[in-house]
């Protein structure tokens, strides 16, 4: 479908991070469906995802709610 971008791979190691699609929807509080399509290039993610992403992949997987 898409090509791999930036937020593809992001979004990959977050959820290898993470270690479940469930887990990382959750985290960036989307449906697990959406998350597929983004994974696959089918639809865009937005950049807020992206971020988030990329704050999981920096936090090690750690989220703090709230904080």
């Amino acid at each position: 479908m898409g090509k791999e971008t930036a937020t593809i791979r992001t979004l990959r190691r977050a959820l290898a991070t993470i270690g479940s699609e469930e887990h990382l929807a959750a985290a960036l509080e989307c449906s697990p469906l959406e998350l597929v399509r983004w994974l696959s290039g089918e639809k865009p993610a937005p950049g807020e995802v992206f971020i988030a992403a990329l704050d999981i992949v920096a936090r090690g997987g750690l989220r703090h709610h709230g904080s």
